[in-house]
């Protein structure tokens, strides 16, 4: 059995499991709650939230250029580009392929080797990560969750932050490029990590990370007020975290049956009611969807045109 095949048949099987989950969950449903919760949202409050969202991934994009401009200098606005059309295509893209995409179209742009690329969205992700579950290290002090539940936040950030310091470990900008294709491909890999040696670089990505934390959670707080939930702090909080643990496992174009597990599952883990929780989780998921798409197809005029990379001062060329 070649790797691909494995690969294909334990997506297969999780994918089975997830749906499997979802069946169990919605036949506790009282469909005609559902409905009658889409009919009494306060369209306000879920506009708000929407328009919300577009800022949310632009201080993203802002976090990954932060990296990004670590090893080459490009314009601010082509990271953030390429983030808004990669979140556009992970809603018709199995497995989050979105991240492929927008490796892609940085490479495209700006000459950056793909591999180098890819190695700057590792470094995002990873540092995005600490800023989260240092996010949620603060709900056990927020709400009375249960000890595995404070267990599963702190080991994930020592998860975290074991991650950031290998991919620091592993940053290297190599002196001369190995012949071989894959040795090749490791060493610019690796180059593309270089920016978790520059203080300033990851400072201002933590920072935007941490902004565009603050604002997803508010646009959980407005989406939740909206579908008339318990829309304070910590619910947003423990609403995002669960999402965020259902990304996790591999997923249907548009994270279908995922995001709604994960948000449907806190809400009704903090007391709510099933046919509530699913609505709200519906809803949150195409509040975040629709400005995701449109700025993703606004944004693929911006990779018309390629643009030059420029190293930063004292930067050696990969």
């Amino acid at each position: 059995m070649t790797r691909a095949r494995l690969f294909f048949m334990l997506r297969i099987a999780v994918w089975v499991v997830v749906g499997a989950c979802v069946v169990v969950f919605s036949r506790r449903l009282d469909r005609d709650q559902v409905i009658r919760s889409f009919q009494g949202v306060d369209l306000g409050l879920a506009l708000a939230a929407t328009l919300v969202c577009v800022p949310c991934s632009a201080l993203q994009g802002l976090r990954w250029g932060a990296l990004v401009r670590g090893i080459r200098r490009v314009p601010r606005s082509t990271p953030i580009a390429a983030l808004y059309v990669g979140q556009a295509a992970s809603a018709f893209l199995p497995m989050r392929a979105g991240e492929a995409v927008r490796t892609e179209l940085l490479a495209r742009a700006t000459g950056i080797a793909r591999a180098t690329a890819l190695g700057t969205v590792a470094l995002d992700h990873s540092v995005n990560a600490v800023v989260m579950f240092a996010f949620a290290a603060l709900l056990p002090a927020l709400l009375p969750v249960p000890r595995w539940v404070a267990a599963l936040v702190w080991t994930g950030m020592g998860g975290a932050i074991i991650l950031v310091l290998t991919l620091l470990w592993l940053a290297k900008h190599p002196e001369s490029m190995p012949v071989g294709r894959i040795a090749n491909a490791v060493a610019r890999a690796r180059s593309g990590l270089m920016a978790a040696r520059d203080p300033r670089a990851v400072a201002q990505a933590a920072l935007f990370s941490a902004l565009a934390w603050s604002l997803e959670i508010a646009v959980t707080m407005l989406a939740l007020g909206a579908f008339h939930q318990p829309h304070d702090l910590p619910h947003a909080m423990g609403v995002i975290f669960g999402i965020n643990l259902a990304l996790a496992i591999p997923s249907p174009p548009a994270s279908l049956g995922n995001f709604e597990l994960g948000a449907g599952s806190v809400l009704v883990a903090f007391g709510g009611d099933a046919g509530h929780a699913a609505a709200f989780a519906i809803g949150l998921h195409a509040i975040q969807l629709l400005p995701a798409m449109v700025m993703g197809g606004l944004m693929l005029n911006t990779f018309r045109k390629p643009t030059v990379a420029v190293p930063p001062a004292g930067a050696q060329e990969a």
